[in-house]
């Protein structure tokens, strides 16, 4: 289990812990797992995950970015002393922030103004929720007892596969790992990311090591369990 936090003008307003195999997502909406109420965040801005001990971050097509050193970035691996910035707010691992006050309640209203802030140089924004086609797809259990039977992607950034009880796609089993692996959306489509585990996700047969891109068609076997990514009429 790792420690973060999110930072504002280099005080520590929102403190949380990650564990290996979770995925957070951080945004304003009500859902997010790690809640920024201000709306240079988008409802869903961003998505930090531990995989093998290493932490990754997913920009979610937020309107404002993600930068990781004044890069603007979609997925990238963080390293120790990167810097790191959502909107206006700063995200930060573990001793990072050690030494950092922590913001009083007092000073939200002033800190946290409701101006939105447009990334230099980007388009005119789009509205949040906007569909650009990609989320036209569904994943559709072939074999095995996997629940449910089909699962849309529309409006979803992400989707946990495996035999926890909050799992979008459980896939109960011996062996088989509580977050067995991710499906996360990127700007040029979705991705497969396996996670560690006695059983391997395969991907029309091929074990998988590292994130695939998915394609219409695709298979993706967990022991019994056949799940196919399909694009939709």
């Amino acid at each position: 289990m790792s420690k973060w936090a999110i930072t504002l003008q280099n005080k520590v307003i929102k403190e949380f812990e990650i564990e290996e195999g979770e995925r957070l997502i951080i945004g304003r909406g009500d859902d997010a797992t790690v809640k920024i109420d201000n709306t240079a965040i988008s409802r869903h801005h961003a998505a930090l995950e531990i995989q093998n001990g290493k932490p990754f971050l997913q920009d979610l097509c937020s309107l404002n970015g993600s930068f990781v050193n004044n890069n603007k970035i979609d997925f990238i691996q963080l390293h120790q002393g990167d810097e790191v910035k959502l909107g206006k707010f700063s995200l930060v691992c573990g001793t990072d922030f050690a030494g950092k006050k922590q913001l009083s309640s007092s000073a939200l209203p002033m800190d946290l103004e409701d101006a939105t802030i447009f990334a230099p140089g980007k388009p005119s924004p789009k509205k949040e929720g906007g569909n650009s086609g990609r989320n036209s797809f569904h994943l559709q259990i072939l074999t095995g007892n996997a629940q449910p039977n089909t699962l849309t992607l529309a409006g979803r950034t992400s989707v946990k596969i495996g035999k926890a009880a909050n799992s979008d796609i459980r896939t109960p089993g011996f062996f088989i790992a509580a977050n067995q692996c991710f499906i996360n959306m990127r700007p040029d489509g979705y991705y497969l990311i396996p996670q560690g585990g006695f059983i391997k996700t395969r991907l029309n047969g091929i074990p998988l090591q590292t994130p695939r891109k998915l394609h219409p068609g695709d298979i993706i076997t967990i022991r019994s369990h056949q799940i196919r990514f399909e694009k939709l009429p």
